[in-house]
């Protein structure tokens, strides 16, 4: 058992109701917790505090009314096993089980009634980073509260994706070594996480962010490039591009389209390919691996980047780190693109 005050990571367990209550006060949520009958709990909790969320898995080994009156944050909560009852005060529930997710908007009080096998994969996001990444990609201020719909929809390839994302940063959290060791990683994660909460579930501003914008010129797109190359491992999103040369997100997008370059995303994926590239030429399988170098610039999927990697230079990463430090560096395969000179 981990004991109070917690740091900004913990691994508990415990059947003392009033230490797990501390435990979720000081993580996720101020919470009553009410064991139904007369069993102890068994709580058992993962938690990491993140710059931008706080991730990790929760479960109390027993049936549970869990009431929270003054929910301050957006909650996340995707049961990995058992069910729960999620109901909040204006009449509406909702049921879930494994594979389904529950959304939780500040100013919400609500009761939830876990399974004694209920574990949750939960994710807390502030209240003001939720608001700043919707005004980064807005490119302006936001006045009210972000309110999401309840039930997130898994039935999309994108929507299925974010919610990959959500239990990779759920492992990830507790594995030494892992990607959340790696700053460009876990800035990438947190913000892929939360902006595509905000671009696929649907809330009071989604309208807003899909509203056209008014046409952004080859200065923003130069501007954003030159952004990019002078920093390409800042954890950069088109939403950070976009608030950074004064434009929307969609409409740095589209302006990124008419001028024949690629996404900004796609872009800043082929710079930091170059940066691995040089790299993976500049070391010997005895001093780096390919693993480390990739996940170092924020390639999270290793088989992806290995199919990104031998698009772009015609052949496979450890091909090119089995070159070692020799002076050759090969050709681009026919037909893939380099990341072009930034004007002068």
């Amino acid at each position: 058992m981990t004991d109070a005050p917690f740091g900004q990571a913990a691994e508990i367990e415990t059947t003392d109701v009033d230490v797990a209550t501390d435990a979720l006060r000081h993580f996720y949520v101020a919470a009553d917790l009410d064991p139904v009958g007369d069993t102890a709990v068994m709580m058992q909790m993962k938690a990491l505090q993140l710059p931008m969320v706080t991730v990790g898995s929760v479960g109390f080994g027993v049936d549970i009314e869990i009431r929270a009156e003054d929910v301050t944050a957006y909650y996340i909560d995707a049961p990995l096993s058992g069910s729960a009852m999620n109901r909040w005060r204006d009449g509406e529930s909702l049921h879930t089980t494994a594979g389904a997710v529950a959304v939780f908007t500040p100013g919400t009080p609500c009761q939830l009634d876990w399974s004694a096998d209920c574990d949750q994969l939960c994710v807390k996001v502030d209240e003001s980073q939720m608001r700043s990444q919707l005004e980064a990609m807005l490119n302006r201020t936001v006045y009210q509260r972000i309110t999401f719909d309840r039930h997130f929809d898994l039935e999309s390839a994108a929507a299925r994706d974010w919610y990959y994302l959500v239990r990779l940063l759920g492992r990830q959290a507790w594995q030494p070594g892992g990607l959340l060791n790696h700053p460009l990683a876990v800035g990438n994660l947190q913000l892929l996480l939360i902006q595509g909460l905000l671009q696929m579930q649907h809330h009071n501003f989604a309208d807003a962010l899909s509203a056209r914008d008014s046409p952004a010129g080859a200065a923003v797109t130069k501007r954003a490039i030159d952004l990019m190359n002078a920093d390409p491992q800042k954890p950069w999103t088109t939403a950070q591009l976009a608030s950074a040369t004064g434009v929307s997100a969609r409409a740095l997008q589209r302006a990124f389209d008419r001028s024949g370059h690629p996404s900004p995303m796609a872009y800043l994926r082929r710079l930091r390919l170059e940066r691995v590239h040089a790299e993976l030429l500049s070391h010997s399988p005895d001093s780096a691996t390919v693993t480390t170098v990739a996940t170092r610039w924020g390639f999270l999927h290793l088989g992806r980047f290995a199919g990104q990697y031998r698009q772009q230079y015609g052949q496979s990463p450890s091909h090119t780190l089995r070159l070692g430090g020799r002076p050759h560096r090969p050709s681009l395969a026919p037909g893939a693109g380099a990341v072009e000179p930034t004007p002068g």
